[in-house]
């Protein structure tokens, strides 16, 4: 059903993404090419209790389906609501590509939202057959060879598309396409198509994300619960656009304590001041600021003074999370890989990663609490990080990630096994935690204690 893998066009990417044996690395690709059949939404304590927000979300899957599946929770994570698959059968849609239906094209990168759970806005719609009506059913296909052009308008014929479910059309050609929409200052906006069911079997809910509650990636909010900001605390939130880790970092500390959050971009620091201003929040404050600047060894902060603007002296936080940028190749699905990205593009994370260490180290507290993190599924991006920072600075302690819902970290030249227990690495092998399913993108998890 799904490619074997988009890296096989990559040779030097797959070289690099696991080093393990035939075997392993084939399995770890195919699960990368396949999506998370779990939808997690991390809900707003500050809000709504979970047990009512879990309620609607119900009512929400019962009107939709006629066995909608039973939303559950997750021990030890209580602000988690989780959603399985739908009782879908495969078969039943796939024999939808017999009958006489139009089709619309996606790219790649939309393909891959649908299969957990999106519809198809305007501007996703590569690809749409003419006399194509309103209500009408489509089959929804993904061209993951790159080739289909903008505003096709007869079916689309190539060996590298993917089938990936049914949908209702709820804009015509002429709203997405025509004059009017290609005059406007800005491209047609809203669902284009509503998907009906697709071959992930992902409830087709779109994203119902609201300040009640937030569709988010388990291992996201996972990371933050390993960290576990707490009440009156300083905490730096190093790499924190788009925001939604700050966000629940504020909501477990009750909106009470101090955090700083960093984004070199400013556009994206502009949208999460916003989400700050909407919220009326107290203790975050956001600047647009390179990270790897953040230490100045001169500055000499006053006790229990409010943080002002960065740099920042040494000893200032009590916590801090390095969720760092990376290569994201956890992010399933994996429909296709930017030509782009190469091995060379690899090797240039690791370094913008230890930069990113090399400042949050002095700026910890003693028995402060660093949280690095990564969505990828690279050796030299995550044990291999790890492994530097034991060897580079022998004030920080590896100690265990929990709660844990992912796996061990992979063996590593650097790491004891002992070490190699207490990260926690979302992977192909991740499948129970807490007597619950398992199913999330790829994601890297390490926690230290600064001990001087």
């Amino acid at each position: 059903m799904y490619p074997k893998s988009p890296f096989l066009r990559n040779s030097l990417v797959e070289s690099q993404i696991l080093r393990r044996n035939a075997n392993q690395l084939e399995e770890l690709m195919n699960w990368l090419c396949r999506p998370p059949t779990i939808t997690t939404y991390r809900v707003n304590t500050l809000r709504i209790s979970v047990p009512a927000f879990k309620q609607k979300f119900q009512q929400i899957l019962f009107e939709k389906y006629a066995k909608p599946p039973k939303v559950y929770e997750i021990p030890n994570i209580p602000e988690v609501v989780c959603i399985p698959p739908t009782p879908l059968s495969l078969l039943d849609l796939t024999k939808k590509e017999t009958e006489p239906l139009r089709e619309v094209v996606v790219d790649g990168c939309c393909g891959a939202a649908l299969l957990r759970g999106a519809h198809i806005y305007a501007p996703g719609v590569l690809a749409m057959e003419a006399g194509t009506k309103l209500g009408e059913e489509v089959l929804v296909y993904a061209d993951l060879a790159g080739k289909c052009k903008q505003g096709t308008n007869t079916r689309y014929e190539s060996d590298e598309k993917l089938f990936l479910g049914v949908g209702v059309v709820r804009m015509q050609r002429h709203q997405i396409y025509g004059p009017a929409a290609v005059d406007k200052a800005e491209p047609s906006k809203g669902v284009a198509v509503e998907m009906i069911a697709t071959t992930s079997g992902v409830p087709s809910i779109g994203d119902l994300s609201s300040n009640e509650a937030l569709l988010q990636n388990l291992p996201s909010i996972v990371c933050v619960r390993v960290l576990n900001p707490q009440p009156g605390e300083r905490v730096l939130d190093m790499c924190a656009a788009p925001g939604n880790k700050t966000m629940h970092m504020v909501e477990m500390m009750g909106d009470q304590g101090e955090i700083i959050a960093l984004d070199k971009v400013v556009n994206k620091i502009t949208t999460l001041q916003e989400k700050i201003t909407a919220n009326s929040l107290k203790s975050v404050r956001s600047y647009a600021f390179d990270a790897s600047r953040v230490y100045d060894a001169a500055k000499v902060p006053e006790d229990n003074a409010c943080l002002e603007m960065p740099p920042y002296a040494a000893n200032t936080f009590d916590k801090i999370l390095l969720d760092a940028p990376c290569s994201a190749l956890g992010n399933r699905p994996l429909l296709t890989v930017s030509p782009h990205m190469s091995a060379r593009m690899l090797d240039s994370y690791p370094k913008v990663q230890r930069k990113l260490f090399t400042a949050a180290v002095p700026l910890l507290k003693p028995n402060g609490v660093l949280v690095y993190s990564t969505c990828t599924v690279t050796e030299q991006e995550n044990e291999g990080i790890v492994a530097w920072v034991l060897e580079k600075f022998p004030q920080m302690k590896l100690v265990a990630a929990t709660p844990r819902l992912g796996g061990s970290g992979l063996a590593y030249n650097g790491l004891s096994d002992v070490e190699r227990q207490y990260l926690q690495r979302f992977s192909h092998d991740t499948t129970e935690a807490e007597g619950v399913p398992i199913d999330a993108v790829g994601f890297f998890i390490a926690k230290f204690i600064k001990k001087y």
